[in-house]
C-alpha cells in the first residue's frame, strides 16, 4: 500500500541517478496530463521518496490527490509546497484555496483570496477568476451552515424587513455561518438604514467569533472605523464601569432614582454601541444621566451643561420610541 506524504523519508546514503529521478517525473507528468492520476500519483511519489523538497513533484502530487478525492493529504502536501515555494504561484493558491474548501476550512480559503487581492499580485485576467472563487467560498460555506438562507441577509432583502424582524434574524443565526456571512453581516452595519440595535448585535457577534474584518460604524453624530478584533468591550469596560461608580455613588441615597439612571444608561450602550460617549469624560456623562433622569420629575427640559449630552441621550430616547411604536 502506498504511504502518505508525511511518511516518507530521505533515502540516507542511497545514491540516486538524476536520470532515475528525471524519467520517474517525466513519466508521472504525462500520466498526469492523459488525467490517469493514480498512476501519475505513484510515479511522483516515488519522486518524493529521492526529493522530498521537488517542487514540481510537490505540485503534480498535491492536483493528483485532489482529483482522486484525498483532500486531507493534498492539503498537508499543499502547504509543504507552498513553505518551499511553487514554481507556479497562483496556480498553487488556487489549488490550495479549493482543497480548503473541500475539508470545510471556509476562513481560511476567505483570508487567503483577500491576501491575493489585497496585495495587488493578481494579474487582471486573474482577479476576475479569483472574486468568483471567493464567492463561491462564501456561498458554499453558507450552504454548510446549518442550511442558512444567504439571500435573507442581502442588503436590500434585510432592509426591507421591519427593526423587530432585522434583530430576529440576526439573534437567529448560527455562529457557524459568521465568516461565510460576513460580507453581508458587515454591509448591514455599514448602511444608514439598518436598524442601529441590529448593528450591534452583528458587532457583538463577530468580535464575540473573533471574526477579523474592518467596518465602518456610523450612529447619531458618532463616526468611526474599527477592526472587529479591537473593539471595546462592551461588557467588562473600564470607561463604562467609571461611569457607572460615579452614578452609584452620588445617588447612593436615592436607590430608585439610581435604578432608574442606570437603566437609561444600560440601554443607551447598546444602542451606541461601539461608540461609549468618546467626546466627553466620565463625570459629565454620568452627571447628564443624572440630569436627565431628574429632568423626567422635574418638568425641566434644558440644562446650562451639558446641553449637547442631553440632547444625545433625549435623540436616544426618542429613537427607541419611534422603534417601538
Amino acid at each position: 500500500m502506498r504511504k502518505k506524504y508525511r511518511e516518507l523519508k530521505r533515502m540516507g546514503n542511497v545514491i540516486v541517478f538524476p536520470t532515475t529521478v528525471n524519467r520517474l517525473l517525466a513519466e508521472g507528468m504525462t500520466f498526469l496530463k492523459e488525467e490517469k492520476y493514480e498512476d501519475a500519483r505513484d510515479n511522483l511519489y516515488q519522486v518524493l521518496t529521492y526529493e522530498p523538497e521537488h517542487a514540481a513533484a510537490l505540485g503534480g502530487y498535491t492536483y493528483c490527490l485532489y482529483e482522486l478525492g484525498e483532500f486531507e493529504e493534498a492539503l498537508e502536501v499543499c502547504r509543504e509546497l507552498l513553505k518551499i515555494g511553487p514554481i507556479h504561484y497562483l496556480e498553487t493558491m488556487e489549488l490550495y484555496i479549493s482543497i480548503l474548501m473541500q475539508v470545510r476550512e471556509f476562513e481560511e480559503a476567505e483570508k487567503m483570496i483577500e491576501l491575493l487581492i489585497e496585495e495587488k499580485i493578481l494579474p487582471e485576467e486573474r482577479l476576475e477568476q479569483f472574486q468568483q472563487l471567493r464567492d463561491l467560498n462564501e456561498r458554499i460555506a453558507a450552504n454548510a451552515s446549518e442550511k442558512v438562507d444567504a439571500s435573507l441577509y442581502a442588503i436590500d432583502s434585510f432592509l426591507a424587513l421591519p427593526p423587530s424582524e432585522q434583530e430576529q434574524l440576526i439573534l437567529d443565526l448560527p455562529t457557524t455561518s459568521y465568516q461565510a456571512l460576513k460580507k453581508r453581516l458587515l454591509a448591514i452595519i455599514e448602511h444608514p438604514d439598518a436598524d442601529l440595535l441590529t448593528k450591534t448585535y452583528i458587532l457583538f457577534m463577530l468580535y464575540q467569533e473573533k471574526i477579523d474584518a474592518e467596518v465602518t460604524v456610523q450612529k447619531f453624530h458618532y463616526k468611526g472605523t474599527f477592526n472587529i478584533n479591537n473593539l471595546p468591550d462592551p461588557i467588562n469596560n473600564d470607561r463604562i464601569r467609571k461611569i457607572t461608580a460615579i452614578m452609584e455613588d452620588d445617588l447612593a441615597k436615592d436607590p430608585t432614582r439610581l435604578e432608574l439612571v442606570k437603566e437609561l444608561f444600560e440601554r443607551h450602550i447598546y444602542l451606541l454601541y461601539p461608540f461609549i460617549w468618546d467626546d466627553y469624560d466620565e463625570a459629565e456623562v454620568a452627571q447628564a444621566y443624572m440630569d436627565y433622569t431628574e429632568g423626567l420629575f422635574s418638568g425641566m427640559t434644558s440644562f446650562d451643561e451639558n446641553e449637547k449630552l442631553l440632547e444625545l441621550i433625549q435623540q436616544a430616547e426618542l429613537w427607541f420610541e419611534m422603534r417601538n411604536g
